[in-house]
């Protein structure tokens, strides 16, 4: 997994033609995240810019292993993209708030590569959020970006459920799908449960022969629970491997704890009552619009914290926990 968030080239032209954005000679460097709306909320000039704009960057592959698939993952583009990867249309997302692949494994070749970008948050009633919200859409790869390689026969998601949890004991069902996984005969699963202390609590191996498999570790003995005061975590990692040899890894980490409100309104955490005192932050900040890095989420955070929030919401998106 590599970051590619360096040296791109930005034009500020709505045309939806890439060989017309080609030929311009106007464009500037940055490196992102980026949003052309930066300045917009702060400056004096009434309004913000709601068009089209394009990005491009050389992308240098010094190699490609024809057992991997490749595709760039954006964290975050707002609102609607589409990436074009030598000349050819590689993919579209539409939505500024989740991150999306775009699968390049056909387009690319040893060396470098021609990658243009065309992301438009113009006003369009097709296309939520509402036109008439009360928030700023900014425009741009406003997150980062990843040139992302795995072995062809690879995890594509796992999904963690706790459906028991008490002080005593609680048990953790994995649900993992995997890509291509009829392309081989050998492929196994290895699930390990560690404890917050790093000790190993659980693990199972099974057989990949379907596009999912589920594993249950029951009866977790005295499980160290999750709460504001302790936010006791586990960590849970799958490995997918080809004759014992490792393709891909997840880890993810899993708390226990149980949670209910009761009549009237109380809430209760792990059987014990807590007030809930929270806060809710837009994305933005001035000077650099939506484009939140993980410093400065991290940072903002911090603030909070120091101020006596006990939770905190952020419209921010990062890169899912992967070992590759």
């Amino acid at each position: 997994m590599r970051n590619i968030n360096d040296n791109w080239l930005y034009l500020e032209n709505h045309t939806p033609n890439l060989n017309e954005a080609q030929k311009a000679s106007n464009w500037v460097s940055l490196n992102l995240p980026h949003t052309w709306n930066a300045e917009d909320a702060t400056d004096l000039m009434p309004g913000y810019r709601r068009d089209a704009s394009w990005y491009q960057k050389k992308l240098n592959i010094s190699k490609i292993d024809q057992n991997q698939v490749y595709s760039l993952y954006f964290e975050g583009s707002n609102v609607t993209t589409k990436v074009y990867v030598n000349g050819k249309e590689a993919g579209s997302h539409i939505g500024g708030y989740i991150g999306f692949s775009i699968d390049v494994t056909k387009l690319i070749k040893e060396g470098n590569n021609d990658i243009f970008v065309r992301v438009d948050n113009s006003y369009d009633i097709e296309v939520i959020p509402s036109q008439k919200s009360d928030f700023f859409i900014y425009g741009g790869i406003t997150r980062d970006v990843w040139l992302v390689s795995k072995y062809k026969n690879h995890i594509e998601n796992i999904k963690i459920t706790t459906p028991e949890v008490s002080a005593k004991k609680a048990s953790v069902q994995i649900v993992s799908s995997f890509v291509n996984p009829d392309n081989s005969k050998d492929l196994s699963l290895t699930v390990t449960l560690k404890n917050p202390k790093g000790k190993k609590v659980a693990s199972k191996t099974v057989l990949v022969s379907d596009k999912t498999s589920t594993i249950t570790f029951e009866n977790i003995k005295n499980p160290e629970l999750w709460d504001t005061e302790k936010p006791n975590l586990y960590r849970l990692s799958a490995v997918l491997s080809e004759k014992n040899q490792i393709k891909d890894s997840v880890s993810e980490k899993v708390g226990f704890r149980w949670f209910e409100f009761k009549d009237h309104g109380p809430f209760y955490l792990n059987g014990k009552r807590l007030l809930i005192r929270g806060t809710h932050r837009h994305e933005e900040q001035a000077g650099v619009g939506a484009c939140n890095d993980k410093r400065t989420t991290l940072g903002r955070y911090e603030i909070d914290k120091r101020n006596g929030s006990q939770f905190c919401t952020f419209s921010t998106l990062s890169a899912r926990s992967r070992n590759l």
